[in-house]
């Protein structure tokens, strides 16, 4: 028998611990990664693949019941309320329950202007395009130009469909009208918001907030909800 042979795990592990404590920072992490490489590229992988199955699973347990973006903010303080707002205001007012959740963004800032696009920008474009035709965006806040250019391809929704007679002639000063180039109707898409307190309660500056709902929303009773919430109603 060799003396490789009657080697034990133990005597191998204090061999390894000898051989990298006599070594500098530099060799020790080149050794390290060298003769492990392989084990620890198929640790990280593992991690992070159980990990995301983890995400998946977990976020799984939460139907969505409103999905909200809003483009071109910033905040005016160091921090915002946009959570607060939603997820504690608007959830304690439509008594959502706790499995349901919100998901609002507020990162966008798309630009129209083919003189000031870039790789980002036509990153967050085709995120955008990606939502709409997923069904997964419910509701656009943005500027005149943003609500212009997804309104002028038919984006959004009649509010006179979703909203209840009554709501709708208390709004209509704040309505927001749009002329779809394909049919030419010219359809009050968006609500003007400047005049709430939208802006102050989430601590976010937009230049003319409007807001609107998208023609192929799957919770437009939800984002009806909201309109009432966001005008007081």
């Amino acid at each position: 028998m060799t003396p490789y042979e009657d080697k034990t795990l133990k005597d191998s592990m204090r061999e390894e611990r000898d051989k990298l404590k006599n070594m500098s920072v530099k060799d020790r992490l080149w050794y390290i990664w060298e003769y492990y490489k392989i084990p620890i590229i198929i640790a990280v992988v593992a991690v992070i693949f159980i990990s995301s199955i983890g995400s998946a699973i977990y976020n799984n347990r939460f139907e969505t019941a409103l999905s909200c973006v809003i483009f071109n903010s910033s905040p005016a303080g160091e921090t915002d309320s946009v959570d607060d707002y939603f997820n504690q205001g608007f959830r304690q007012y439509i008594d959502l329950n706790e499995d349901a959740k919100i998901e609002v963004d507020y990162s966008m800032s798309p630009t129209f202007d083919e003189s000031s696009m870039n790789e980002f920008t036509y990153a967050q474009l085709a995120k955008i395009t990606a939502m709409i035709s997923s069904k997964s965006l419910d509701v656009m806040i943005g500027n005149p130009e943003t609500i212009d250019h997804f309104g002028e391809m038919g984006g959004f929704v009649d509010l006179k469909e979703i909203l209840p007679a009554d709501v709708y002639d208390k709004l209509k000063e704040h309505l927001y009208f749009v002329t779809n180039q394909e049919t030419g109707e010219n359809t009050a898409c968006g609500l003007l918001i400047g005049s709430t307190d939208f802006c102050d309660k989430t601590g976010l500056l937009i230049d003319e907030p409007i807001l609107t709902v998208m023609s192929n929303s799957t919770h437009t009773d939800t984002a009806a909800e909201l309109i009432r919430y966001v005008f007081g109603q």
